[in-house]
């Protein structure tokens, strides 16, 4: 399942600081990734605690798979894919629909675990982990997933509570261990208890859906399960929280996944609320058919209780009234509460599938999911802790992540019984904002605002494209570059393997007689365990997973792997397989420098053949979607609004903006990853200049911007060599590095263009 952009992105920022938190340590890595102090208070300055924002919709679950594989590859690296995850959730609803993804090896989730791990994958409750096995630990990964309340007891209160007692299951995990001051014991010595078999795991942790546990004491106690990583996904962080990747909810709505802007539309009579509720589900079905979408729109109604009661609107007094009121058929009404559940094993996905209502309290406020629901209709009495907040995230996901034609398709809309507009209104932005979206996602029914607040249109009105390197007539490629016929088996390659210790003993591995290894890293316990990949053939088949050269043919990468291996001197295949993490990182880098080294090569060749030409990217959008609230205006800017920009690159873009640049036509930011226009050359990654900007003369401008530290590495090197390629292979091409110190030369040169 390719990933969405938002979720590569958290995932390449997750990857940045793992690299330098093995370096650095988690604070300085922190405050190096995002400028920001770092808090300590729950786990200390060892254990590195970081939170990952994402909405609502935004597929938090998968992120956290995919970072699972990225934290053990590299951070916890030593652990050998081996070891405890304790997965937390907020609540038995989400706990068991976690479960059903993990359990299901057909399921996206389970098989990026499956894929990575190499099958050595097994999935717990906390109920079942109580018979855990030593064994399951030493050789596979072992994800417990479990909720807050299993663990989070007061210590008075533990022996009430099966994961902290004695447990006669549990007693090979014990056997020869050192004695050690972080396992519970009583009068008799260390108790054999599930909480303390996690302890000798020196668990990663994960907390799942972490702002439905917002207090302190929700997480203190994770502390005493001695963790070696703690990782959180929320909507919305606790105050506590070390943010290092905010999400913003115009990048899900951007990669279709979210149903934008939410429409609302209040009534004092709750009988009104819902009439024209599901008056407009009707009209958007009759859209949907007209449109040939494949969606039956749902709408969830939020009762004030379920049992009956004159003074309250109830689960039975909706259902009697879109019955005898609204003509609803009865098989097109469900309820599902705490004591029915109509919804029992119905696919409101499929065809023949009738349900158009949903009938609810509370009972849709987590661990439900359906993208066909499009309205929620709520009666509740808006100011009541029966929110219609609890809720609002089941109506805003995008059916099939896939923008629709009609745009009335792409928003969620509610309809609510409240005192008053601006009361409702208040409390759907609250509800909103618990869910990680913003007040700006709102629109209300019936005002002049129609558009969505973050999309933004273009000011200029011609449309405008710009040159890219071709091969040919197409864009060009790495592939392109490295060619059909190439072997990398064939290449004469030196590799002299050097293994390298951290400084502070995270990777240190005593290598035994009998070929098992000792992993201590902040442990006081020493685990023995046994190496899997003892032989040729499986340590090749684990690195040639672990190397992700996808334009490698996979049997000309063995042979190359199977070649370097024999040529190592002084180590044996044990050794390797022990530090094989080592060797793949060397491999990597290596075989990135041949790859390079060839195409580098074949690009100059095709340079000067003639064969480097340029083709047109796609035009600019009409319309782009900000990933912040806060948004600038300038006077030449292509578009109305731009993100916020840095203090320093604002600086400059306020020079190229004046009219004391009268030249310049208009210009561009140029969003990585998001906008047509980047430079291809002989590296794998694409770069995309900051800024475009067209002059009047037809001249066409790239700038990228460097701070002072960056402006002279080998990564700004390769940007300014490429760039020259670009000038000299088009005729009005023109490219510009720009830092503090050359501003006023680079503005004197452009004013000139």
């Amino acid at each position: 399942m390719e990933l969405k952009k938002y979720q590569q992105k958290t995932l390449d920022k997750l990857s940045d600081y793992l690299k330098e938190v093995s370096k650095f340590g988690p604070k300085h890595a922190f405050i190096s990734a995002t400028g920001l102090p770092y808090k300590d208070e729950f786990f200390g300055e060892k254990v590195p605690f970081v939170c990952i924002k994402i909405p609502t919709g935004g597929g938090k679950t998968l992120v956290g798979c995919h970072a699972t594989t990225s934290i053990m590859d590299t951070f916890l690296k030593e652990k050998m894919s081996r070891g405890i995850v304790m997965w937390f959730v907020p609540s038995e609803a989400i706990k068991s629909q976690t479960l059903r993804k993990f359990k299901d090896r057909k399921d996206t989730h389970r098989k990026v675990l499956d894929d990575y791990f190499d099958n050595n994958v097994k999935v717990f409750s906390n109920e079942e982990a109580l018979k855990i096995r030593h064994e399951d630990v030493e050789n596979n990964l072992c994800i417990i997933i479990s909720s807050f309340d299993a663990f989070r007891k007061e210590k008075t209160l533990q022996n009430k509570y099966k994961v902290y007692q004695e447990n006669g299951v549990l007693l090979n995990h014990f056997e020869n261990i050192d004695e050690s001051s972080i396992l519970e014991k009583d009068e008799t010595g260390v108790i054999k208890s599930l909480a303390n078999v996690i302890r000798l795991s020196n668990p990663l942790i994960v907390i799942d859906e972490g702002h439905r546990s917002k207090t302190s004491l929700s997480i203190t106690f994770l502390n005493e399960l001695n963790p070696s990583f703690v990782i959180e996904y929320t909507a919305t962080p606790r105050p506590e929280s070390n943010i290092l990747v905010e999400i913003r909810s115009s990048e899900l709505k951007e990669e279709e996944m979210v149903k934008l802007p939410l429409v609302l539309e209040s009534h004092t009579q709750w009988q009104t609320a819902v009439l024209q509720g599901a008056v407009r589900r009707e009209e958007l079905e009759a859209i949907a058919k007209k449109e040939k979408e494949p969606i039956r729109p749902i709408a969830l109604l939020q009762a004030e209780q379920e049992k009956e009661d004159v003074h309250k609107i109830t689960v039975g007094k909706i259902r009697e009234f879109l019955i005898k009121e609204r003509k609803i058929p009865e098989e097109q009404i469900v309820i599902k509460t705490s004591k029915n559940n109509d919804l029992e094993g119905i696919d409101l996905f499929a065809k023949d599938c009738k349900i158009r209502y949903i009938i609810t309290v509370n009972a849709l406020a987590e661990g439900w999911d359906c993208s066909f629901a499009y309205l929620l209709i709520s009666v509740a009495n808006i100011g009541s802790k029966i929110a219609v907040e609890q809720i609002i995230g089941r109506i805003m996901r995008m059916p099939y992540a896939k923008k629709k034609q009609n745009e009335d398709l792409n928003r969620s809309y509610v309809f609510a019984s409240a005192r008053n507009f601006n009361e409702a209104a208040n409390q759907i932005i609250s509800g909103l904002e618990d869910n990680g979206f913003s007040k700006l996602d709102l629109i209300l029914a019936g005002s002049k605002k129609t558009s969505y607040e973050f999309d933004v249109e273009r000011k200029i009105t011609e449309d405008f494209t710009m040159p890219l390197m071709a091969y040919g007539n197409e864009e060009l490629t790495f592939e392109d570059l490295l060619g059909e016929d190439y072997e990398l088996h064939k290449q004469e390659v030196k590799f002299d393997f050097v293994v390298h210790y951290d400084s502070d003993g995270r990777a240190i591995i005593d290598i035994k007689e009998n070929d098992e290894w000792v992993q201590g890293r902040q442990q006081t316990l020493k685990l023995t365990r046994r190496d899997k990949y003892c032989s040729k053939k499986e340590l090749v088949q684990w690195i040639d997973k672990k190397l992700r050269f996808t334009m490698l043919d996979k049997a000309d990468k063995v042979k190359f792997l199977e070649k370097i291996i024999d040529n190592i001197k002084g180590h044996t295949v044990s050794d390797l397989s022990i530090n094989r993490y080592v060797l793949r990182d060397q491999l990597e880098g290596r075989i990135n420098s041949v790859l390079v080294e060839h195409t580098k090569k074949r690009f100059d060749a095709l340079l000067k053949e003639g064969n480097i030409k340029l083709v047109n990217s796609e035009k600019y959008p009409e319309i782009i979607t900000l990933s912040e609230g806060l948004s600038q205006e300038f006077n030449k800017n292509y578009y109305a609004k731009i993100d916020k920009l840095n203090k320093e690159e604002q600086r400059f873009i306020e020079r190229l903006d004046l009219d004391t640049l009268p030249n310049i036509k208009f210009w561009i930011r140029n969003r990585e990853r998001k906008d047509p226009f980047y430079l291809q050359g002989w590296q794998r990654n694409k770069f995309y200049p900051d800024f475009i900007a067209l002059t009047n003369k037809g001249n066409l401008l790239a700038l990228e911007w460097k701070g002072e530290d960056r402006i002279s590495n080998e990564d700004t090197k390769y940007k300014q060599d490429l760039a020259r390629v670009w000038e000299k292979v088009g005729k009005n091409n023109h490219f510009f590095l720009v830092h503090n110190g050359n501003i006023e030369e680079v503005l004197t040169q452009i004013k000139q263009l």
